[in-house]
């Protein structure tokens, strides 16, 4: 039993990403729309296992991670570790998705609101709506 649990030692497992780690930094950073440095600083600290903030910049990114799911605190409150990518992403993914569900609606408002104010500038219009004159009637007749 203990020679299975040493096959495992994350210490003794090379590190293997399986493309150039700059151009994973880059895809996580255009799909789910996040800033550069926080991808980058996510993919640096699940690659070293650990991140320890060095200046109020980058402890800002750190908590900004901390925030998305992707970083939590050691227990002491001293480093961040990586979330697991399957959970990180699955957050990222799902902050994705309901910006793009608010950008949705927000669209859908605006084009409710640009409508109406449009339908008073057809001809013959008084109460916001063409439904008592035939379509192209107040044309038609020019």
């Amino acid at each position: 039993m203990h020679s299975r649990l040493a096959v495992f030692n994350v210490k003794r497992v090379p590190h293997h990403v399986p493309r150039d780690v700059a151009v994973l930094v880059k895809d996580i950073h255009e799909a789910l729309e996040i800033p550069l440095e926080e991808a980058e600083l996510y993919v640096k600290t699940l690659t070293e296992g650990r991140y320890v903030s060095s200046d109020a910049g980058t402890k800002a990114v750190a908590e900004s991670l901390s925030a998305r799911g992707m970083l939590i605190l050691d227990a002491g409150g001293r480093s961040y570790l990586a979330v697991h990518p399957r959970m990180a992403m699955s957050n990222l993914f799902r902050a994705y998705e309901e910006r793009l569900t608010r950008r949705r609606k927000e669209r859908r408002l605006l084009v409710d609101k640009l409508t109406l104010e449009l339908i008073p500038l057809l001809p013959g219009e008084t109460k916001g709506t063409n439904a008592g004159n035939p379509r192209g009637a107040s044309t038609a007749t020019r």
